[in-house]
């Protein structure tokens, strides 16, 4: 996700609203469809169902609601404690867990001293019986998480209510959730609970307090919210609106119902307009597609609108067909765009990239777009564990998102098509991230346990996508992306893990892939691949002495003329740990080339080329399709000098980057 500020709306008079007082809304009308997309069967088991009931004071920006949960135990042992995210207290004060490990800036916002958030439970009932005071926090200095002791367990299969009574301040927003001005994004919202995971009989809960990198992992369930706010809000949500009315104080209340997701998020603004169209899946069935924004940014609308179609047409043809029947992209303020933007939830995403700078052609807005839609299927539907296997939600949407601005846009052109020049995504990412061989923590690095947050988005977003994409191009595209869409129709609601990814693609694949997996995403060093020396001799007769006694001749220079061939010998390394197949490619004189792959799965870090040629060898180029993405592309061509000398100079480097930036905005 990008950084961005106010200031790179520049054009835009929303950094300053301006819009004048707040008027009274029409009701809205009700979606009259159902949640899932042409009814039918739930998707998912359905393991943590929801009612809640919110009453929004937009002039404080507070919370007051009410909580049903009904949980069942589908593992195979009893349950005697419920633990719950409180997400909101990583907003209360710089002791929570979230705030000490971003120092208070995400994204290039930052926190306010005054605009503090938190959650607070005033009752918890289980069987009529208050339960608040049981509940004990696993860090009392940051209280992210929530642990209630039960009194009688919950036998597996059986089911449990819990009733909640809580207050939540917004926090001004800086990271996903809160305020900014008049404008409210309202996620993370609510006690939910954790999920259990592990081996049938010995499952434990995974509910991980709220670092700077954690995202979200939650059960799928059925969604009943009620919202109350003044008749001035412009609400959006996740889900279809199913009822609304206006009640006296000059209040409204809306309910709104999803079914098969793991979140609920809601905005309220008075300022909102939405500008709505559809998307066409390959069955012929619809979506409603809707961009809700300040009118100051109807041209961004209209851009992320048909971003949205394009992203909901093509992941569904792609992937799995997109299950519900709304998708809602909100398109914050510019002056909430760093911290609200750009963040996923089941249907309903926020976008941003609104700026001076994005001309049309320049498609920063719509990869935006493109990529918190595509969180639908890539968190949304294939719901990872995000604190602890970010790579799975984050990076195999970013592998994803590129094939879709490709599909979209054009495969040179996805990302810039301006002025005459172009920009592919791919080329673009690898230009911008760090060498992976530089980075010392894996792939598959729990969020919370990564080096630093740089680590954390190099491996989690595009070395994940680097990762996928050598993978795709060792394979081939079509082959892989068949295997992607099985392991998508395989692992939809059911929380996928990285061994079931790999292992539907080994299935898909028809091969072990050990060789590969393991040191990519679980290990550090990166490709270290380069040619190591390169020279070339005329050949010709063997010549010296040959024979003995009286039968000795001596064979000159004269006697074995050289032939005019070339005898060349070609050392190529890798001293990284990762080992993927690698093209060769001898350029020579005459303007003819030799391919050869060394393909040996790490068994030597070394490989040797003999080559007898008619002309002299000029040029080495490993992985000239461009297949891998796991190294730096600049070691990969080598220049022999005119007398043969294995040397790669400053010169070969600089072609090297020369190519790379035609590869980037050649026109």
């Amino acid at each position: 996700m990008l950084g961005r500020t106010c200031l790179a709306g520049l054009a835009l008079t929303a950094c300053s609203s301006g819009h004048g007082p707040a008027r009274p809304q029409h009701l809205p009308p009700l979606d009259k469809v159902p949640a899932l997309r042409g009814g039918g069967a739930a998707r998912s088991p359905r393991i943590a169902n929801y009612k809640l009931d919110a009453k929004l004071d937009p002039s404080s920006h507070m919370i007051t609601a009410t909580e049903t949960l009904t949980w069942t135990n589908t593992g195979a042992s009893q349950v005697d404690m419920l633990p719950f995210h409180l997400y909101m207290n990583a907003f209360k004060n710089e002791d929570s867990l979230f705030m000490r490990t971003t120092h208070g800036e995400m994204r290039g916002a930052h926190a306010t001293d005054s605009g503090w958030g938190w959650i607070q439970i005033d009752s918890i009932q289980i069987g009529g019986v208050e339960r608040a005071t049981a509940i004990s926090y696993p860090d009392d200095r940051d209280r992210t998480v929530a642990n209630l002791p039960l009194q009688q367990p919950v036998q597996p299969g059986q089911t449990i209510e819990i009733n909640f009574k809580f207050t939540e301040q917004l926090p001004e927003v800086f990271a996903r959730s809160g305020y900014k001005g008049e404008f409210n994004l309202v996620g993370q919202w609510f006690p939910k609970i954790g999920v259990r995971v592990g081996t049938p009989g010995a499952e434990h809960w995974e509910c991980q307090p709220h670092s700077a990198n954690t995202e979200f992992f939650a059960d799928f369930g059925v969604y009943d919210v009620t919202l109350t706010v003044p008749n001035t809000q412009v609400v959006a949500a996740t889900g279809v609106l199913v009822a609304a009315s206006d009640v006296p104080g000059g209040l409204r209340t809306l309910t709104y119902h999803a079914e098969d997701v793991h979140d609920f998020v809601w905005m309220a603004d008075p300022y909102m307009v939405t500008k709505s169209g559809k998307a066409t899946l390959e069955d012929g069935s619809t979506v409603i597609v809707r961009v809700v924004y300040r009118p100051e940014q109807e041209s961004f609308a209209a851009r992320h609108l048909q971003a949205a179609i394009g992203a909901i047409e093509k992941f569904s043809a792609d992937f799995v067909p997109y299950p519900w029947s709304i998708m809602t992209v909100v398109d914050p303020p510019p002056d909430a765009a760093s911290g609200a933007g750009g963040m996923e939830y089941p249907t309903l995403v926020t976008t941003a990239g609104d700026s001076v700078l994005a001309r049309p052609g320049v498609r920063v807005p719509e990869f935006v777009t493109v990529h918190e839609v595509g969180h639908n299927w890539f968190q949304g539907m294939l719901a990872s564990n995000e604190p602890v296997e970010a790579w799975m939600d984050e990076g195999v949407n970013e592998w994803a998102d590129s094939h879709v601005m490709a599909e979209l846009y054009g495969a040179r052109s996805s990302v810039i098509d301006w002025e005459g020049f172009t920009a592919e995504y791919g080329a673009l990412s690898e230009t911008a991230t760090e060498d992976p061989a530089n980075i010392p923590s894996p792939i598959a690095t729990a969020a919370f346990q990564f080096v630093d947050n740089a680590a954390y988005g190099e491996q989690s977003y595009p070395g994940t996508n680097r990762a996928l994409t050598t993978l795709e191009r060792t394979v081939g595209t079509s082959k892989f992306m068949a295997a992607m869409k099985a392991y998508a129709k395989q692992w939809a609601f059911k929380h996928p893990t990285g061994r079931d990814l790999f292992a539907a693609l080994e299935k898909e694949l028809g091969e072990n892939l050990d060789w590969y997996f393991s040191p990519v995403f679980e290990q550090v060093g990166g490709m270290r691949l380069r040619v190591r020396s390169a020279e070339c001799r005329p050949t010709h007769p063997p010549r010296g002495v040959f024979g003995d006694g009286t039968q000795k001749k001596i064979v000159t220079d004269t006697d074995a003329p050289t032939s005019g061939a070339w005898n060349c010998d070609v050392f190529v390394q890798n001293t990284g740990v990762i080992h993927v197949p690698v093209d060769i490619e001898l350029d020579f004189a005459d303007g003819s080339t030799q391919r050869e792959q060394w393909d040996d799965h790490g068994e030597r870090a070394w490989h040797e080329l003999t080559a007898l040629h008619s002309s002299r060898l000029v040029g080495v180029r490993l992985d000239p399709d461009n297949k891998i993405s796991l190294d730096v592309p600049i070691e990969h061509q080598y220049r022999l000098e005119g007398d043969g000398a294995a040397s790669l100079r400053a010169g070969a480097r600089i072609a090297s980057w020369a190519q790379t930036l035609m590869q980037l905005v050649g026109p």
